[in-house]
């Protein structure tokens, strides 16, 4: 029975209101019956359970070795011991067992003969339990980070502005307010664990809504009517009209860091959330006038 199990309350009273107790240590085998007491060593906590660990000089640690006794085995000699506390509702329905204060502890063996449950002992004078460290996983806490960072929606631009009709073979200039493109930083603790998260933008993948698509590497240039002659390395050339949905993504490279424990590195290209505009492309209608002369 591994460590951790909970015996029934009926099956604990019947050990215990037996006159003495026995333990694995005792010398006499587990069938025997000994001083039900014993003290000092410390108290642990390991994933909800406490457990007691007795002091070194004892004769009780001589069966918690993980390795039998030289020799032959004693059919009725445990060994690789651990020592699950009780607790206080133990206490309250066995009983106190001696001082105080004071709890029960439940021996759990392996050996050959080895019967579990063992009769509890009652242990007195331990170190107040030491909660064990909790391993923190650096990435997930990472990942925690990431969420802080506020990725949001970039503002659409276009010219013509995405209000009025966009032209048949006429490029349209596109970008995204460029205050939005800025790295971020974010951090998340957990237990001695320190993550920061940096999010540094990378492109901007433009759907068009007609089956194609265009990436620019930054933000785009804005549209000036001041600048006629100015150009841009964002743009999209409608082939024919119709009325589409124009989406906007930021993508962004992440990194991270952490402090409290080993842990760096790369998270990849993630995805900003989108945003998008409905445009209508038309054709422009020329109207030819034919010129008159006499012949």
């Amino acid at each position: 029975m591994r460590p951790g199990f909970v015996i029934p309350v009926a099956v604990v009273a019947s050990l215990v209101l037996v006159q003495g107790t026995a333990w694995a240590g005792d010398g006499y085998g587990q069938t025997n019956y000994a001083n039900a007491e014993a003290s000092g060593g410390t108290l642990t906590v390991q994933a909800g359970h406490t457990y007691w660990t007795p002091p070194a000089t004892s004769s009780w640690a001589t069966p918690g070795k993980s390795d039998p006794p030289q020799g032959t085995p004693s059919p009725n000699q445990p060994y690789g011991c651990t020592y699950t506390a009780g607790g206080p509702s133990v206490t309250a329905s066995l009983g106190v067992g001696g001082p105080q204060p004071g709890q029960w502890v439940f021996p759990v063996c392996a050996g050959p003969g080895v019967l579990n449950p063992m009769p509890p002992v009652w242990v007195t004078g331990a170190q107040p339990p030491a909660a064990s460290v909790v391993q923190v996983n650096p990435v997930v806490v990472a990942q925690q980070a990431v969420k802080r960072l506020g990725f949001a929606s970039p503002a659409i631009e276009m010219a013509p502005p995405d209000g009025s009709p966009q032209l048949v073979g006429v490029a349209t200039w596109l970008w995204i307010a460029p205050g939005a493109w800025r790295t971020l930083t974010a951090s998340a603790t957990a237990g001695p664990v320190t993550t920061t998260a940096t999010a540094t933008p990378s492109e901007v993948v433009w759907d068009m809504g007609d089956g194609q698509s265009v990436t620019c590497d930054g933000p785009g240039t804005p549209y000036s009517p001041s600048a006629p002659n100015a150009t841009t390395g964002c743009s999209y050339t409608w082939p024919g009209p119709g009325s589409f949905t124009v989406t906007a993504t930021v993508y962004w490279s992440v990194t991270w860091t952490a402090s409290g424990a080993p842990g760096g590195g790369n998270l990849g290209v993630q995805a900003g959330p989108p945003a998008q505009v409905p445009v209508t492309v038309t054709e422009s209608q020329a109207i030819n006038t034919p010129t008159g002369g006499s012949g």
